[in-house]
């Protein structure tokens, strides 16, 4: 049949039962039922209608376009209704539209608005069915719309109407929402919350700021005992449930593989301490702890020799070496004798052995985290500025990576030599000669009777540096003196000296400064017992017993961290992450030079 026809037969079917209705249509119900109608034809007879009739037709419409999986379209039908002359359970299918349709376009904050419309107090009138499909919008776009915690507490709700099927999906999501949140503000939400949600937090918090795996089972097991009802407890969380598993079949016997004599005995001094400080935590709590062995890898006369006496010994896990060289060495061969964790990465890419990991304080984790933090500030165009040394090449390279990779576009790279070539490459950088030559020829073409003021490129958003105290020292009066002063400067934790004396870092107020949770936040369980004990782990020697606490809280969660990708481990040192050749990655917490100290970023990334 000709289009045509088709259509005037449309309009003659709802045009003849329209007429023959004895009041106007209220509701979608009251219109004709017409499935194989497209949106535009039901558009195009909503045209020669007016008022309810007219509106009716177009929502109807509207809900054929959202059958059809076309979102755009219903959002721009919807545009055409005033909502508020539609009967109010109109009112409601008109929200519950739009709110779907928002969401698969990813505009949450619409659909947001959607949902919280007047109409939808009316809820209750509704089947059950709708309630629990419009509570479902309400919950996915809270997530969406950076509310992860109300999300939480809206599917905690609704948890108790939902099917068995559904509530299995519902817990998962009640987890993944309370991973979302910071923990300073799951702790605050801990003091108001009860119920459910209360479980369901404390919960959450056990795993994200128990640190210690002895401590985090110990945890877990007092929990299922108080709450022993919750919908947790008859079937914890996966990566709960992981834990328990890996505490179970953690290994007893251990190696702390360090260089305690020459010139990195300090170094592993302060790894060893921060280490064991990690294992008497459990310990003095009264719960069993591996048997710990120390060998000192300068007494071997190399690796094998070292292997051999600790297999006899029934070492089961490695934690070292620290030299580089070493671990370099590991990073060549095709198998371990036993598994290890590496304190130090190789200078090589892999492959690497399957039971070779490999964790340390790398320049390279700095730079991606700067890279991470100025995207999310939303800048798209830096320039990068390093020092000539192998960590100053390593974090330019790390970052330019990074930072291509997610889009962004590096328009500009300077090395710096000798502090007197600071001044000269930032103006290169900035192209301020150009923009100075460029006002010269306006001054002389206006006969010298106006002032131009140099400026710099307008296409650089921000800069990035891996430089020295003293270089970074340099940076903001440079910037100031090149009409710059407000250029934003990310730094690696190299830019700034560690200490009570500000003066050691003046003039680097306002750089943006990469730092270990255990210097910047201080709120480590461990920080005030282990800076009791040894003072120094306050100062720069604290990211090497930062880096031993971390050591042993991550080793024995390895397993759980190579087969569950997503895994974290909120550490001493940073957010921990195992990638796929075996290497651990951290996440930076950032902090902002204020009077020569490094003060907290509220929205920092790590917490």
């Amino acid at each position: 049949m000709p289009r045509n026809k088709r259509l005037s037969m449309l309009s003659l079917t709802l045009a003849a039962l329209l007429v023959g209705c004895s009041s106007a249509p209220q509701k979608l119900d009251d219109l004709p039922r017409t499935p194989q109608a497209s949106a535009e034809q039901i558009l195009a007879d909503a045209d020669k209608r007016s008022g309810t009739e007219a509106n009716l037709l177009r929502l109807y419409a509207a809900q054929a376009a959202s059958g059809a999986d076309r979102q755009e379209q219903v959002l721009s039908i919807l545009e055409r209704i005033p909502q508020s002359d539609l009967p109010l359970d109109q009112q409601v299918r008109f929200s519950t539209l739009q709110a779907r349709s928002a969401l698969a376009l990813d505009r949450p904050e619409m659909a947001l608005r959607a949902l919280r419309h007047p109409s939808m107090s009316q809820l209750e009138n509704l089947p059950m069915q709708d309630q629990v499909a419009i509570q479902r919008l309400r919950v996915l776009a809270l997530g969406a719309s950076g509310e992860p915690l109300t999300a939480a507490r809206e599917r905690v709700f609704m948890h108790g109407i939902l099917t068995a099927q559904e509530r299995d999906a519902n817990r998962k999501a009640i987890w993944e929402n309370l991973h979302q949140v910071p923990v300073p503000e799951l702790s605050r939400a801990a003091k108001s919350a009860d119920g459910e949600l209360l479980g369901w937090i404390e919960l959450a918090l056990i795993e994200r700021e128990i640190r210690n795996l002895d401590l985090q089972v110990q945890a877990i097991k007092s929990w299922e005992q108080a709450n022993n009802g919750h919908p947790a407890a008859r079937l914890l969380p996966d990566s709960l449930r992981q834990l328990i598993e890996l505490h179970a079949t953690r290994p007893q016997h251990i190696a702390l593989l360090l260089p305690f004599e020459g010139p990195l005995s300090s170094a592993a001094q302060a790894l060893r301490d921060g280490f064991l400080a990690a294992q008497y935590q459990a310990q003095s709590q009264g719960l069993d702890q591996p048997r710990i062995s120390l060998y000192d890898s300068t007494a071997y006369a190399d690796l094998d020799q070292f292997y051999a006496q600790a297999v006899a010994d029934g070492v089961q896990w490695v934690v070292g070496p620290l030299d580089r060289d070493h671990v370099s060495l590991l990073a060549s061969r095709p198998s371990l004798p036993i598994p290890t964790l590496a304190l130090n990465y190789a200078e090589d890419d892999g492959p690497y052995p399957k039971d070779l990991f490999q964790f340390g304080l790398a320049p390279e984790d700095e730079a991606r985290s700067a890279a991470k933090h100025a995207w999310e500030q939303g800048h798209r165009r830096m320039a990068a500025l390093h020092a000539p040394t192998d960590w100053g090449r390593r974090a330019y390279e790390s970052f330019n990576r990074s930072w291509e990779d997610m889009g962004g576009v590096v328009v500009g790279r300077v090395v710096i030599n000798e502090p007197s070539e600071m001044s000269g490459k930032i103006a290169d950088l900035l192209q301020i000669r150009q923009s100075e030559q460029r006002g010269q020829r306006v001054a002389s073409a206006l006969s010298g009777n106006v002032v131009v003021q140099p400026s710099p490129r307008q296409d650089l958003d921000a800069l990035f540096i891996a430089v020295n105290p003293q270089q970074a020292r340099q940076i903001k009066p440079t910037l100031a003196f090149q009409y710059a002063a407000d250029l934003p400067v990310y730094a690696t934790s190299h830019a700034y000296l560690v200490g009570p004396d500000g003066q050691q870092n003046a003039d680097t107020d306002g750089i943006a400064v990469a730092e270990i949770p255990w210097l910047l936040t201080r709120d480590d369980k461990l920080y005030s017992q282990v800076t009791d004990n040894w003072p120094q782990a306050q100062g720069p020697l604290g990211r090497l017993y930062a880096m031993g606490i971390d050591a042993q809280r991550v080793f024995t969660r390895l397993p759980q961290m190579q087969q569950y990708a997503k895994t974290q481990v909120n550490g001493a040192t940073g957010r921990l992450t195992l990638a796929e050749d075996g290497r651990i990655h951290r996440q930076l917490s950032w902090g902002v030079m204020e009077q020569g100290q490094l003060t907290v970023i509220s929205d920092n990334p790590v917490q």
